[in-house]
């Protein structure tokens, strides 16, 4: 049985999580300098409530099955259904914080939370 496709998805898959973490941690880590802008912080916030979204959307479609047996998860179209997946949440994640900005949001608390840090530390 030829894993060779399967593998090359999983490393795709492994190599774009990464990225995406490194990007935000990145962000993050840019955003502690004293030059960093509001909006900057703010935006760093939200796409961290979107990788968390993110991440429970998968964790809750692992619980159900999607496929039957007979279904070709393992080849092309399997694949390919896996990566719209992959995107889809990314986008739903997105959406969920842009549409869910407000006082009580994860991203405007972690947000104040870092000001106010930021702001003891300059002092």
């Amino acid at each position: 049985m030829d894993m060779t496709g399967l593998t090359n998805y999983t490393n795709y898959l492994t190599d774009t999580s990464k990225a995406s973490t490194d990007a935000l941690e990145k962000k993050l880590n840019s955003v502690s300098d004293t030059e960093a802008e509001d909006k900057e912080l703010l935006e760093a916030c939200q796409e961290f409530e979107a990788y968390l979204w993110e991440q429970i959307m998968k964790g809750m479609e692992k619980t159900v099955k999607i496929f039957d047996d007979d279904d070709d998860e393992e080849g092309y179209a399997g694949n390919m259904v896996n990566t719209f997946k992959d995107t889809m949440y990314q986008e739903i994640a997105k959406q969920m914080v842009s549409e869910g900005t407000g006082p009580n949001s994860l991203a405007q608390m972690l947000y104040e939370q870092m000001k106010r840090n930021n702001d003891a530390v300059t002092l």
